[in-house]
C-alpha cells in the first residue's frame, strides 16, 4: 500500500504514563487534520518502540518527527538505530526531521505562553525573571544548545525583565540559576515535552532553594497549544525522498552522461522546494558547485564522495569571479564528471546561468538547464501575497536592484500593477524614492520578506513611503524580496510556511 505516514517519536516513560498519553493526544489531534494517511507514535520507553513502529504502518513514505527538545544522544543515535532495526526500514522512503525543540517557532510559542502567565498572575513583564529549564546532559554537547538558544532569543525579544537558563542534569543547575535572579517574581518554563515527575516533583523541590522569591512553575512546553503546527511544519520541510522516476519505456530517470553540466535551480530556500528532477540530479552528481545561500540540508542530499565547491560570497570567504566559476564547470566536465551547478531560485532569473551555459557551449561541454522555483514569486506567496489578483493586479514586473552597471533605474516600471524587487535591501530607500518621484502613490502598500520559505522567514508590511524605515526598524537583513503594489496589503502571515507569530507587521 502506498501513502504517507507521520511518526511522532518521543522518549516516553514506563512509569509516568501521562507523558506517553500527551504524545498520543497530540497524534490524535494531528489525525484530525487529515494531512497524513496514518499518524503513529513511537517511544524509547513505551510501546510501540522505535524498533517496531515502522512495521506497524502501511505507508511507503514515512516522516519521523522527534518530540525531543534538543539534538543529542537520543535524537542522533538511539532513534536512528532503533528505526534501522525495523523489518520495513529498507523498503520505505524515510526522513527524520530535526527535533521539535530546535524549530524557530518554539520561541514565539513560549513567548506567547509567558505573556499569558504574566497576565493571569498580574505580574509586570519588566519585574519578572524568566528561567528556561532544560534537561541537558554533560554526556552530549548538543543537549544544551537549544535551551541556551531559546533563552537568548527570548532575551532579545524582551519577554521578561531578564531571561536565564538552567538544567536538571547539567550546569548551571536550576539552583545555581535561581541564585542569580534579580527579580522577586520568577516564571519557570520547563523546556521538556512530557514533563512528568521533572515538572510535578523535581522542579517544585528545586525552586524551594529561593524562598524569598515568588516562583511560578508552568506546564512543560510539550503541552503548549500550537505544538501541532510546529510538527506539521517540520514534516512539510523535511519530506522523504521521492521515488526514483521510471520513464514509460523503462530504465532510469537520468541517463548517465559523462562530461556534462546541469544548471539546477535550488528554489527559494526551503530544501523541499527543489524540483524532483533537480533533486535526482543532485543525488547523482560527481561535483556540486553551489552558491552561499544553498542550505546545508539540501547539500546533504549530495552522494557520499561528491566534490562540493562553494563559489558564493560570504564573510571571510573570497568569492570566485564569474570567469573562475565558468572555468571550474568546464574543467570538471572535461574530466568526464557529472557536474551540478546548484543555484538559488531559478538559474535564469538574475542568476547568470545564461553566462555559464554559454561558457560551457563555447568549450564544447554539454550543458542542460533544470528550472527552479524563483523567489520572485515564491517569497510573496510564502507571505500570503499573490503577485496577481483579480481586481487588484493583472501584471507584475520583476527587477533586480543591482546590475553590473550599478543601481537599477526603476522609474519605467511605475505602470506595473505589482513590482517585485530582488536584492534590494541596501537600496530600499532609493528604490522607494525613485518610484514615488515617477508618480507612484507614497501610500501604496509594500512588504519585505526576509529569508523566504525558511524557518527564519520574517515579513514587514508598510507603505512605499515608509518601507525602508520599517525594514531598518525591524532589523531586516539580506536576502529580502520587496513587493510593491495593492496586493502587498494582502500579506497574511497565517499563510506563511512558518508560524504566524514569527511575522512582523509594520507600519499599520
Amino acid at each position: 500500500m502506498s501513502g504517507r505516514a507521520l511518526v511522532l517519536a518521543a522518549h516516553g516513560s514506563r512509569r509516568e504514563l501521562e507523558a506517553n498519553a500527551l504524545v498520543r493526544r497530540l497524534a490524535e489531534s494531528l489525525r484530525g487534520r487529515r494531512v497524513f494517511d496514518e499518524v503513529a507514535v513511537a517511544f524509547h520507553l513505551g510501546e510501540p518502540g522505535f524498533d517496531s513502529v515502522l512495521d506497524e504502518v502501511s505507508a511507503e513514505e514515512i516522516t519521523v518527527v522527534p518530540l525531543l527538545t534538543s539534538a543529542g544522544h537520543y535524537n542522533d543515535i538511539v532513534l536512528p538505530d532503533g528505526l534501522a532495526r525495523n523489518r520495513r526500514h529498507a523498503e520505505v522512503r524515510l526522513r527524520q526531521t530535526p527535533p521539535v525543540g530546535t524549530h524557530a517557532g518554539i520561541a514565539p510559542l513560549v513567548a506567547r505562553r509567558v505573556t499569558e502567565v504574566l497576565r493571569d498572575s498580574a505580574a509586570q513583564r519588566e519585574a519578572v525573571s524568566l528561567l528556561i529549564v532544560g534537561h541537558g546532559t554533560p554526556r552530549h554537547p548538543e543537549s544544551r544548545a537549544s535551551t541556551l538558544q531559546l533563552a537568548e532569543t527570548l532575551h532579545r525579544r524582551r519577554v521578561a525583565g531578564e531571561v536565564l537558563a538552567g538544567f536538571l542534569d547539567d550546569d548551571p543547575t536550576v539552583e545555581e540559576a535561581l541564585s542569580h535572579v534579580r527579580h522577586r517574581t520568577v516564571v519557570v518554563v520547563p523546556f521538556l515535552i512530557g514533563g512528568g515527575s521533572h515538572t510535578l516533583e523535581d522542579l517544585p523541590r528545586l525552586v524551594d532553594s529561593r524562598p524569598d522569591v515568588r516562583v511560578l512553575v508552568d506546564h512543560a512546553v510539550g503541552a503548549y497549544a500550537g505544538l501541532d503546527e510546529i510538527v506539521l511544519d517540520l514534516a512539510r520541510r523535511h519530506t522523504p525522498p521521492p521515488p526514483r522516476f521510471r520513464p514509460r519505456g523503462g530504465g532510469t530517470f537520468i541517463k548517465r552522461q559523462t562530461g556534462a553540466v546541469h544548471l539546477v535551480g535550488g528554489g527559494p530556500g526551503d530544501p523541499g522546494l527543489i524540483t524532483a528532477r533537480g533533486l535526482e540530479l543532485l543525488r547523482g552528481a560527481d561535483v556540486v558547485v553551489h552558491d552561499r545561500l544553498i542550505g546545508s540540508e539540501l547539500l546533504r542530499e549530495a552522494r557520499a564522495g561528491a566534490e562540493l565547491i562553494d563559489v558564493g560570497k560570504g564573510p571571510g570567504l573570497a568569492p570566485y569571479s564569474q570567469d573562475e566559476i565558468n572555468a571550474v564547470l568546464v574543467d570538471r566536465a572535461r574530466q568526464g564528471r557529472i557536474v551540478v551547478r546548484l543555484k538559488g531560485g531559478d538559474p535564469f532569473v538574475f542568476g547568470r546561468g545564461s553566462e555559464e551555459a554559454a561558457a560551457c557551449r563555447e568549450a564544447g561541454v554539454d550543458v542542460f538547464v533544470v528550472p527552479g522555483v524563483s523567489s520572485a514569486v515564491a517569497a510573496p506567496a510564502a507571505a500570503g501575497i499573490p503577485v496577481t489578483a483579480r481586481g487588484l493586479a493583472h501584471s507584475f514586473a520583476v527587477v533586480t536592484a543591482q546590475t553590473a552597471d550599478g543601481p537599477t533605474e526603476l522609474g519605467g516600471l511605475v505602470a506595473a500593477d505589482t513590482i517585485v524587487v530582488l536584492m534590494g535591501r541596501a537600496t530600499l530607500g532609493s528604490i522607494a524614492g525613485q518610484l514615488i518621484a515617477a508618480g507612484r502613490d507614497p501610500e501604496t502598500p509594500a512588504a519585505c520578506i526576509q529569508s523566504a520559505t525558511t524557518p527564519e522567514q520574517r515579513v514587514t508590511r508598510a507603505t512605499l513611503a515608509t518601507i525602508a524605515e520599517a525594514a531598518d526598524r525591524d532589523g531586516l537583513e539580506s536576502p529580502i524580496v520587496t513587493v510593491i503594489g495593492a496586493v502587498a496589503a494582502l500579506a497574511d502571515a497565517a499563510l506563511a510556511p512558518v508560524p504566524a507569530a514569527l511575522a512582523i507587521a509594520a507600519g499599520a
